[in-house]
């Protein structure tokens, strides 16, 4: 029976190596991708926002508190190459106290570990305008990070996709923080005030006489992400946003306010992603070198006792040799 342990600690041992190389070279690249038939709601507020209603009988700016709910899926019948993940994204902004402000929709071809927009031509990727009759389905090529960082993010700045300005915005590290007590990293992107786009507005909205005037809509922003570096998730964001109509030195808040996570938002992601990142972060070098090192020794250990075994057998069968044969 003794003779059993060494082959079968070499065999536990040559398991343990081939497990921890599986880990390391297959498990961490399949977990450093969007997870297949992502399907996710993500709730946002903002409290005292100015936006304008362009109801004919108001056109002017009012204060709401606005509820803001993003969902976001995967498409997985989308003609989309290996390695490049298609989602949906239908954003809706409501009055906390009942209506509709807004309602933006886009399709998104993204590097599924990098997180980076792709050129993709047969992926079909849009964002759906309305010029308050129809919606249309404008074609566009997205850059730079779209839903998240990438995994293992650096301490560096990020090209970030801004949909207003219809490009990618570098949005700078700032230094480690945390949020809910897990260690995040802090990125800002500042986009200067600019003008996206030209609307005809009646002039009494800017005190003017004129019966109609084409007012500019200047866009700014300053948003904050704090990013759990392993899985690349941002786990909290604050959207400090200043749009407006410009007429004439004239200006008239269109939307502006601050837009975060709710906190119930950032509670669940902080508990998704500390136990996501616990994982990633283990597979990435713990699991696979305490899995070695175990296997290592238990072969070596394993080599020994085989030795040692079949020196005790060669002693054993000289002793019960005779000295002298007939």
């Amino acid at each position: 029976m003794r003779r059993l342990i060494g082959p079968v600690l070499i065999g536990a041992g040559v398991f343990l190596i081939v497990a921890a190389a599986l880990v390391r070279f297959y498990a961490v690249p399949t977990l450093t991708k969007v997870p297949s038939g992502y399907n996710s709601v993500t709730n946002l507020e903002a409290t005292g926002a100015e936006i304008f209603n362009s109801d004919p009988e108001v056109l002017a700016p009012e204060t709401h508190d606005l509820v803001i709910t993003s969902n976001t899926r995967e498409d997985a019948d989308a003609d989309a190459p290996d390695g490049v993940a298609v989602w949906v994204n239908a954003t809706v902004v409501d009055k906390a106290t009942g209506g509709n402000f807004q309602k933006t929709t886009e399709r998104v071809a993204f590097d599924d570990s990098s997180g980076a927009g792709v050129d993709c031509d047969s992926c079909d990727t849009w964002i759906a305008a309305s010029d308050g009759e129809t919606v249309e389905e404008v074609p566009t090529t997205f850059e730079g990070q779209i839903y998240k960082f990438p995994f293992n993010t650096q301490k560096k700045s990020y090209d970030v996709w801004d949909g207003s300005v219809g490009e990618a915005v570098p949005a700078t590290y700032e230094g480690e923080d945390k949020v809910n007590g897990l260690d995040v990293y802090k990125f800002v992107q500042v986009i200067e005030p600019t003008i996206i786009e030209q609307r005809d507005i009646p002039g009494s909205v800017f005190g003017s006489d004129e019966p109609t005037v084409t007012a500019d809509m200047s866009y700014a922003m300053t948003r904050t992400f704090y990013v759990e570096p392993v899985t690349g998730a941002p786990v909290h964001r604050v959207d400090d946003r200043v749009q407006e109509l410009v007429y004439d030195g004239v200006r008239v808040p269109a939307f502006v306010g601050n837009v975060h996570y709710t906190d119930a938002q950032v509670d669940e992601n902080v508990s998704d992603v500390e136990t996501r990142a616990k994982l990633l972060g283990g597979a990435r070098l713990l699991y696979p070198l305490l899995a070695a090192l175990l296997g290592v020794l238990m072969l070596g250990l394993g080599l020994v006792l085989n030795r040692r075994f079949a020196d005790d057998s060669t002693e054993v069968d000289q002793e019960d040799r005779p000295l002298v044969t007939a």
